[in-house]
């Protein structure tokens, strides 16, 4: 039963986590132009016009987010890293969906993923706990 709840609560821990830094970034650099979030092609259009800042804020908000929602998994679950390998595998996988449903920058999809692997594989070679 610990491996569900630290699986769950790492989950939304991360998912909160992320939109939460997401937010605060946008405020801190806000999007040059009005866009409906729902029209990928205008969005496209005005991609070269997002600031670099605004990207490389969402690569640490996606890599804070991860790691708060795995120090909270390994919290409830101190003996096992099944919950870890679930959490990490989760966002990455939803990383590479966003990136392939959304249009970004090639350099951002590379930072992405890499930050999303790294903070995972470091999580998961942290030792743990012995009984």
């Amino acid at each position: 039963m610990k491996l569900f709840y630290a699986t769950f609560a790492g989950v939304i821990a991360a998912f909160i986590s992320m939109m939460f830094l997401e937010r605060l970034g946008h405020s801190l650099f806000p999007l040059p132009f009005k866009v409906d979030p729902n029209n990928i092609g205008a969005l496209a259009d005005k991609l070269h016009l997002i600031p670099v800042q605004m990207y490389i804020s969402v690569v640490v908000a996606h890599g804070l987010g991860l790691l708060i929602g795995l120090l909270i998994a390994q919290a409830i679950d101190k003996t096992s890293k099944i919950s870890l390998y679930i959490i990490a595998g989760f966002f990455l996988i939803g990383t590479i969906a966003n990136l392939s449903m959304i249009p970004h920058p090639m350099w951002f999809a590379v930072a992405d993923i890499a930050v999303i692997a790294l903070v995972g594989l470091l999580m998961i070679r942290k030792p743990v706990a012995s009984n």
